[in-house]
């Protein structure tokens, strides 16, 4: 898990609140216009995959 959390570009895994503050974000009603997108919450570990 130590290995993993220092290959994340951001040096943490992601935790419950990241998560919560990102779904918070999208139903927020000034993002109505986003619509089916995929929002990846991994601190940019899908960049060194």
């Amino acid at each position: 898990l130590a290995k993993a959390k220092e290959a994340n570009p951001s040096g943490r895994s992601t935790t419950p609140e990241d998560v919560a503050k990102a779904i918070a974000a999208l139903v927020d009603e000034r993002l109505y216009w986003l619509t089916g997108n995929v929002l990846g919450v991994d601190g940019g570990e899908d960049l060194t995959a």
